[in-house]
């Protein structure tokens, strides 16, 4: 029987949020940590901003002999190589996706595309129509939810009358600051779930390695291509949930 990938979107249509960020961290976790074949879609036009961070990272490779050891020890250990990421638009994306793992003969269990944060963008709102799940994250923000919660609105209109795939849309709280006490997060979820929308339980904790990349000085691995990252960060963080929640989700056992 032919195997169909899950079609996932981390999306926001607001800037600020780490939707890029927090697709690059989900998707090296679920690869090299969870062994699911992911396959990441960049169609974040025009600045490609995944697809870019991936050459950075093959450069410092090159000239690194401390990263080199790294990604030798991850592949010793989970028999797990890169992640690819097909670079695209979000008109061509489906088509160079799908091209792209017939011609590497690649079995992805996941394909994550990464949107760009503009609905208006052509061919942008079909696309996400098109995932099987949306993940949304979400900042303790009024316009920001406001305006997560007008694209779902949007989606459903389109899913109500049958015309796309999509299965389900799933919000989270990102960009949490766990040093604030306050029942503000608890109102927005209560009064989202009124609105028949669900939300993940995991909450994403805002720490400084979300914004570190692959660096010379070998300081540690927070956002990275090719490298999961760290387990204590990715545990304190909520990476390791999130992933963990996803994968449950959308590829049950």
């Amino acid at each position: 029987m032919e195997h169909t990938p899950v079609r996932v979107s981390v999306c926001s249509q607001k800037g600020g949020v780490g939707k890029s960020s927090l697709t690059v961290l989900v998707a090296s976790w679920l690869h090299y940590v969870m062994k699911r074949n992911v396959l990441v879609v960049d169609c974040d036009f025009p600045q490609w901003s995944i697809h870019t961070q991936r050459e950075r990272e093959l450069h410092v490779l090159e000239h690194s002999d401390y990263f080199k050891l790294m990604l030798l020890r991850q592949f010793r250990s989970s028999q797990r190589k890169l992640w690819p990421v097909v670079k695209t638009t979000p008109a061509e994306a489906l088509d160079d996706a799908e091209r792209f793992m017939a011609q590497e003969r690649y079995a992805a269990e996941l394909v994550l595309f990464d949107l760009p944060g503009t609905v208006g963008t052509e061919g942008v709102f079909s696309l996400a129509c098109n995932m099987d799940y949306l993940f949304i994250p979400l900042k303790a923000d009024k316009m920001v939810v406001e305006s997560s919660l007008g694209f779902i609105h949007n989606l459903r209109q389109v899913v109500i009358k049958g015309a796309d795939r999509l299965r389900e849309v799933r919000l989270f709280w990102t960009m949490v600051d766990r040093r604030e006490r306050t029942p503000l997060y608890d109102r927005y979820t209560e009064a989202i779930e009124r609105l028949g929308i669900h939300l993940l339980t995991t909450r994403i904790a805002y720490r400084s390695k979300f914004n570190k990349e692959l660096l010379a000085d070998g300081t540690g691995i927070g956002r990275s291509t090719l490298l999961a990252a760290e387990r204590s960060f990715a545990r304190d963080a909520g990476i390791e949930a999130l992933a963990q929640e996803i994968r449950t989700l959308v590829i049950p056992e």
